[in-house]
C-alpha cells in the first residue's frame, strides 16, 4: 500500500505526535510505502522513520507567508490575519504537492495525522486520524462558564466564551467534506461526531493510539508504602476537571484515607486555574509540578498507586494507556473515551460527584496488593503498534476500495 501522509509527528512531542511516530513505524514495518509532506521546520518525521527504505519526505516550505507571520505576530489584528493566511497558504501547498505526486505515481490513500484533511484531491481516498471531535474545549467553556468567571474574571471569561462560539461556528469548524473516513480514538468521539455534527457512523471508526510499550513498563511499584499516591497528568483546562479531582481527593482524605496527590501539568488557555490548587484544603498533601520531560513520565507513573483522569469528552488520553502499560490502575470520567479500554483493575465513574471519585480512590488504594501484570497484559494486547497499524491498514484499504 502506498500512502501519502501529513500532519503531526514527533518522538519527543506530545501524546498525539509521538503516537503518530509509532504508527508510521508500524505501517512501514508492515510493508507500506509512505511519502510524507510537511515543512521540515514545523514537522519533520525523519528522525523517527527517515532511515526506513519505504519512507520518502517532501519539504513544503511556505517561506514568504511564514516570514510575514513572524514579523507581524505581535501586532493586534494584523498578527491574527497573517497567522490565518500562513496556515491557509501552508495547507494549500501541502495538498498541491500531494496532488502533483499523485498524478506522477498514484497513491492508494491519503492519511492526515492529528488533523482534519483541509482539501480533497480528486481520485485519492482520504482518511483523517484526528484528535477527537472538534470543539471539545470550546463546549467545556460554555458548560463551565461560571467556573471560568471565578478563575479568570468576567472580562477574560467572556473573551473565551466569544472565542468558543467562533470555534463552534462555521468559521472555526473543520471541513468535514474533505475526508472519506474519520478515525478517532474512542466511541465517545464517534458519538460526538454523529450527534453534534451529523456525520454518518459509516464514515467513522475508533482505534486507540499506539503506546511505546518498551518505554512504558512496570517498575518495582509502591505496594509497601503506607501513604497511597494519586496522580493527575495533563493540561489544566476546564474540560480536564481538575476541580473534580481535587474535590474527590479532599473527600477521601476527610474520610480518613492516608493519601498524597500530585498534579502534573501547566495551566492552559484560561488563566487563573492555579487557584484551584491554592485552595486545596490539605496543602501538605498536594504537590504541583508544572511539567515533566517525556523521558521521566514512566518513572513518575511508577511512583504512584493510581492515575485519575476525570475529563469530559476525552477522545483518548495517552497518559491513561501509558499508566496501564506500567501496571498502574486508572480512574476515568464518565465521558472519557478511555472507558473503551479499561481492564479489571480500572474504574469508570458514572457521575461527576466528588464522593464517587473518593470512593473509587478508596477502592483501588485499599487493595491488599495490586496486580500490575493485569494492566500490563491488557496494554500489550490493546495498544501495541503492530496491532494498531494493522487496523489502520485495513481501514485505509476499505476507504480505497471501489464501492
Amino acid at each position: 500500500m502506498k500512502i501519502a501522509a501529513t500532519g503531526f509527528v514527533s518522538e519527543q512531542a506530545g501524546s498525539v505526535a509521538s503516537a503518530n511516530a509509532l504508527l508510521l513505524r508500524g505501517l512501514l514495518g508492515r510493508g507500506c510505502e509512505i511519502h510524507f509532506f510537511s515543512k521540515a521546520s514545523f514537522v519533520d518525521p525523519r528522525p523517527a522513520v527517515g532511515g526506513h527504505p519505504g519512507f520518502q519526505f517532501t519539504n513544503v516550505d511556505n517561506r514568504f507567508t511564514d516570514a510575514l507571520r513572524a514579523r507581524t505576530e505581535r501586532v493586534p489584528v494584523a498578527g491574527l490575519l497573517t497567522r490565518m493566511l500562513d496556515v491557509f497558504r501552508y495547507n494549500g501547498m501541502v495538498v498541491r504537492a500531494i496532488a502533483e505526486e499523485h498524478r506522477r505515481t498514484p497513491f492508494d490513500a491519503c492519511l492526515w495525522l492529528g488533523d482534519y484533511a483541509r482539501h480533497r484531491i480528486r481520485g485519492l481516498p482520504t482518511a483523517s486520524f484526528v484528535q477527537g471531535a472538534p470543539g471539545t474545549d470550546a463546549r467545556s467553556v460554555a458548560r463551565r462558564f461560571s467556573e471560568v468567571v471565578r478563575m479568570a474574571g468576567l472580562i477574560t471569561a467572556w473573551k473565551w466564551r466569544l472565542l468558543a462560539w467562533l470555534r463552534l461556528s462555521r468559521v472555526g469548524l473543520p471541513r468535514f467534506d474533505c475526508s472519506d473516513l474519520f478515525i478517532v480514538g474512542s466511541s465517545q468521539s464517534r458519538r460526538t461526531l454523529s450527534g453534534e455534527f451529523g456525520i454518518r457512523e459509516d464514515r467513522t471508526a475508533s482505534v486507540p493510539y499506539p503506546i511505546d510499550l518498551e518505554m512504558f513498563h512496570p517498575g518495582p511499584g509502591p505496594e509497601s508504602r503506607p501513604t497511597k499516591r494519586c496522580l493527575w497528568l495533563g493540561r489544566i483546562v476546564p474540560r480536564k476537571r481538575l476541580d473534580l479531582f481535587l474535590d474527590g481527593i479532599a473527600s477521601a482524605i476527610r474520610s480518613g484515607a492516608d493519601l498524597r496527590a500530585t498534579v502534573v501539568g501547566r495551566v492552559g488557555f484560561v488563566p487563573g486555574y492555579e487557584k484551584l490548587i491554592g485552595a486545596f484544603p490539605f496543602p501538605g498533601r498536594l504537590t504541583w509540578i508544572p511539567s515533566v520531560p517525556r523521558g521521566e513520565v514512566r518513572g513518575l507513573l511508577c511512583e504512584h498507586d493510581v492515575l485519575i483522569q476525570p475529563s469530559e469528552e476525552e477522545d483518548f488520553g495517552s497518559s491513561i494507556a501509558e499508566a496501564q502499560a506500567c501496571g498502574i490502575p486508572v480512574i476515568v470520567g464518565r465521558t472519557n473515551g478511555n472507558a473503551d479500554y479499561l481492564c479489571a483493575s480500572d474504574i469508570r465513574l458514572q457521575t461527576d460527584d466528588p464522593d464517587e471519585l473518593a470512593a473509587a480512590v478508596l477502592a483501588i488504594t485499599a487493595r491488599v496488593r495490586r496486580a500490575p501484570e493485569v494492566s500490563r497484559m491488557f496494554a500489550e494486547a490493546t495498544f501495541d503498534k503492530e496491532t494498531i497499524s494493522a487496523r489502520i491498514m485495513g481501514l485505509l484499504a476499505d476507504v480505497g476500495s471501489p464501492g
